[in-house]
């Protein structure tokens, strides 16, 4: 039995029907030595594609396993062969590769190493090519090396305008996005397909409905917990936060006191004290409020900025960076609120998003395989829910509370507060 890989629950069923894909379908024949055996090998693997396209556990196929493995390791002995006469043939390195990972799927000793070693030549003879690239990376993504298979899925879909590759390719990246955890990406995936008009499968249809049900549905009138709605992570010295119901991930200082993290009344809030800072009599600490919400019915960002703009006198200013193509942005000025220590000296910008058609795809990244915890046998995870991000326009205020003593610093940490902020 092959120990190296963890499934996800959900991705069992999609190894367990693999016989939707066709990378062979993907070899151009004409292309190929025109020579018996290798003919008869491209023949016999399109045969046993959908019995060894991917490794399974509970064999329960027509044909027996052994009877299977040992074709396949036959066919891979006659293409070595014609490798021989035939070393720069890209598209018989290509079959090659595809019937080593077979083989591999059906634990052919040291067939993994022949098909990615098939895959690299053949992508240094045909850079352009993305199918070196793409069985590549579908061979890794069904190994321990699923994170590093998915990330070469990713750059091949920023290599090429995603209407040019063909429909195999796409239900390949739908099985790694599923497993590596980026179910966005997958659901893009399955767009693609529709728009591409692509042949139905059972295993698509069931690897896209679970990955549907993964998303919870934000309920307006629920009460959230904060672990809910937001997400910490220790990147070095910063602290991030990712809150996919409000469409944002941020950056704080290590040394930041986080004063809030909540989803409060159908709005996000997210509130930073910074420093302290020595101010004219005492230590100070500036504070940073990011707040997302929906528009109050037709509300609109000149009337939104406005709620907050009572309180002193407040001009147009330019901050260090916006992060969509239009912000709002006013300097305040409230004499003597820091009384000895200096005048309030705040800054807020907001700025507005449209809901993306694939909510939260900027903030995936690929998974490798959960920790098995060691023991025998295969080990099954279940992927968990994720939040769906709040519908339709969203306002983004960030406000920035400091005194005129202090204001330096705080601009510091206020503008790395822009800088790190990211909407989708």
């Amino acid at each position: 039995m092959r120990k190296d890989f963890a499934l996800l629950s959900v991705s069992l069923l999609a190894f367990a029907t693999s016989h939707a894909f066709a990378d062979i379908a993907s070899i151009h024949a004409d292309a190929l030595p025109q020579e018996t055996a290798v003919l008869a090998a491209l023949d016999d693997a399109r045969q046993l594609e959908p019995y060894s396209r991917a490794w399974t556990q509970d064999w329960k196929y027509p044909i027996a396993k052994t009877d299977v493995a040992a074709r396949l390791e036959k066919d891979l002995s006659f293409l070595q062969l014609a490798l021989k006469d035939h070393p720069d043939n890209g598209e018989l390195l290509m079959l090659a590769g595809l019937v080593a990972h077979y083989a591999y799927n059906l634990d052919v000793p040291d067939t993994h190493d022949k098909a990615i070693s098939a895959y690299d030549h053949a992508q240094e003879l045909a850079p352009k090519d993305a199918r070196p690239r793409w069985f590549r990376a579908n061979l890794r993504c069904q190994t321990k090396e699923s994170k590093s298979g998915a990330e070469e899925f990713l750059a091949i879909e920023d290599s090429y305008p995603w209407e040019q590759l063909p429909p195999a390719f796409w239900d390949d990246y739908i099985a790694c996005a599923t497993i590596t955890n980026m179910p966005a990406h997958a659901l893009r995936a399955a767009d693609h397909l529709g728009q591409l008009h692509a042949t139905g499968s059972d295993m698509r249809n069931t690897l896209v409905k679970a990955t549907r049900e993964r998303f919870s549905p934000f309920d307006p009138n629920r009460k959230y917990e904060p672990k809910e709605v937001w997400e910490g992570s220790n990147t070095g010295e910063e602290t991030q936060f990712l809150s996919r119901t409000c469409g944002v991930r941020v950056s704080a200082h290590g040394n930041w006191t986080i004063n809030q993290l909540a989803l409060k009344n159908g709005s996000c809030v997210a509130y930073f004290s910074t420093g302290p800072y020595k101010a004219v009599v005492q230590n100070l600490r500036p504070g940073i409020l990011l707040l997302v919400q929906q528009p109050n019915g037709d509300e609109t960002l000149q009337e939104f900025l406005k709620k907050f703009l009572k309180d002193g006198r407040f001009e147009p200013f330019t901050p260090s960076r916006c992060p969509t193509a239009t912000c709002l942005s006013m300097k305040g000025l409230q004499p003597g609120m820091y009384k000895v220590d200096g005048d309030g000296h705040g800054r807020i910008v907001v700025f507005e998003r449209d809901q993306p058609q694939f909510p939260g795809l900027i903030f995936e990244s690929p998974l490798g395989p959960p920790q098995s915890g060691g023991g025998e046998g295969m080990k099954y995870y279940h992927p968990g829910q994720v939040q769906q991000r709040i519908p339709g326009k969203l306002f983004y205020l960030v406000l920035l509370d400091t005194a005129a003593s202090i204001e330096n610093h705080a601009m510091e940490d206020f503008d790395f507060f822009l800088q790190s902020l990211t909407v989708e």
